[in-house]
């Protein structure tokens, strides 16, 4: 099997590229570095020569709603049309649990991109596209703290989650690859306010001193519009697990 991987050098697409080599997979990365560039569609075609699959793993540093959907709506028609010219059949994208619902996303840009990109994908590739939907992962709490952060104070959204190691996520998304079956939804096995796991971060690091929670994204975010239902692959690593393997 031979998979493109696009946003390779993501934090997603780090992990994915090794899961999919460990099954055998001949793995295309696709990032900008390698001339790949899904916005514009620079690169597409000769990525996706010979693929039978493609993995969007794509993902932007914004939280303008403008921009998250211009990106992730333009992305996602690109890697339609150079499917369409590759013959691929297969498209697996990882979005992010309950994303696309209108009540979580009102209020949050990146998530309106990712609604804009599910739509696009099921409109124009329509039994081509598998989702795998992904809880938060335990490293946001991480990077929210750098990025809002002033100099012993950070600033966390209250995120009421499930959420799981982006490791864990990976190899649920490897197995997507590899075998292809329907939708699938993956979380972490524990319940939690993503603002309280930053805190417990920044107690195993020394730093920031204060980590300050914040409502912002809207009240269903902080009331469990992002936790999952029905069917979902629960993983394997405690939030507790994770802080010990990184300290």
């Amino acid at each position: 099997m031979r998979a493109v991987v696009l946003g390779a050098s993501g934090d997603m697409g780090r992990e994915l590229v090794p899961a999919l080599i460990g099954r055998g997979v001949d793995v295309v990365p696709a990032h900008r570095t390698t001339g790949v560039d899904a916005y514009t569609g620079t690169g597409l075609d000769a990525a996706f020569a010979g693929a039978d699959v493609v993995v969007d793993s794509l993902s932007v540093t914004t939280q303008s709603a403008g921009r998250a959907r211009d990106f992730f709506g333009v992305a996602a028609r690109n890697v339609v049309a150079a499917a369409d010219r590759a013959g691929i059949e297969r498209i697996v994208c990882l979005s992010i649990i309950n994303a696309a619902h209108p009540s979580v996303n009102a209020k949050f840009g990146y998530y309106q991109g990712k609604a804009v990109q599910e739509s696009v994908y099921r409109e124009l590739a329509g039994d081509r596209i598998t989702m795998v939907w992904s809880a938060q992962w335990f490293e946001l709490a991480q990077r929210l703290m750098s990025q809002m952060r002033l100099g012993p104070v950070a600033a966390v959204p209250h995120m009421m989650s499930q959420p799981c190691a982006a490791a864990d996520a990976a190899q649920v998304l490897a197995d997507a690859v590899t075998t292809p079956g329907g939708d699938i939804q993956v979380a972490g096995p524990e319940t939690m306010d993503l603002c309280n796991l930053a805190r417990r971060i920044a107690e195993r690091d020394g730093a920031p001193r204060w980590v300050i929670g914040i409502n912002y994204g809207g009240p269903t975010i902080r009331r469990g519009g992002l936790l999952p239902t029905g069917d979902v692959i629960t993983t394997p690593t405690t939030a507790q697990a994770w802080l010990d393997a990184a300290t």
